[in-house]
């Protein structure tokens, strides 16, 4: 077990409901773990298990119902602190105003870093996704996987110290996906950070050594094994 103070994130008998009386949904349902520093994990489960608001709750966008969660490893709750934690969301999340390499830019912008550092920044970590030919197109312009691929280029340029991946690859062909999760590896390696990937995939689960697996809002097994 990691111990309190060198887990990047713990959770405490965790639980997220929406709604009240007999149409609230229990989304997550007193969940405890730890996620330690250099943590490559797969959360795997079938979907409406709760793996969406569980990596919304480690990341501090949703609100507890019940239990605590704190980040030791990170300083401290990551609200408002740009670049703590990258999140890549299951669904569209780009500024439909901002061009490609603005939005990848936004958050090192937002994090004090100067636009032409920022810029330099985005538009390295796109073309190390292959993508650059991107840069300068608006969201609109683009297709599903490649509106998740820059979606993916901005969690990593902001250089966290957790990176949360919602499905990134569930909109992509199976080249590309795999391209996606080995950018996704070698980020959190050049960075030192921890990784935790949502996902229905077997294949990209079993690339990485560490698998939680969610049924009915609850953690059911986590178990390790060999890549």
């Amino acid at each position: 077990m990691t111990s309190a103070d060198s887990a990047m994130v713990r959770c405490a008998q965790v639980a997220r409901t929406f709604g009240d009386g007999a149409a609230a949904v229990v989304a997550v349902h007193e969940v405890s773990c730890e996620v330690p520093p250099g943590a490559r994990i797969a959360l795997t489960g079938p979907s409406g298990s709760g793996k969406s608001t569980l990596l919304h709750l480690i990341g501090g966008l949703e609100t507890l119902t019940g239990g605590t969660i704190t980040w030791p490893g990170l300083g401290g709750p990551p609200h408002g602190r740009a670049g703590v934690i990258g999140m890549i969301f299951q669904g569209p999340s780009l500024l439909p105003t901002l061009n490609v390499i603005e939005n990848v830019a936004l958050p090192l912008r937002f994090d004090g870093v100067p636009s032409a550092t920022a810029d330099d920044r985005a538009a390295r970590t796109l073309d190390r996704l292959g993508i650059a030919e991107l840069a300068s197109r608006l969201p609109e312009e683009l297709s599903g996987g490649q509106s998740q691929r820059v979606a993916v280029a901005r969690a990593v340029a902001s250089r966290p110290k957790l990176i949360l991946a919602d499905e990134p690859t569930g909109r992509l062909d199976h080249r590309a996906a795999g391209h996606v999760i080995s950018v996704l590896l070698e980020a959190a390696d050049e960075l030192d950070a921890a990784l935790i990937v949502s996902t229905h995939d077997a294949e990209i689960a079993a690339r990485l050594p560490q698998r939680w697996t969610m049924s009915d809002g609850a953690l059911s097994s986590r178990e390790v094994h060999s890549r």
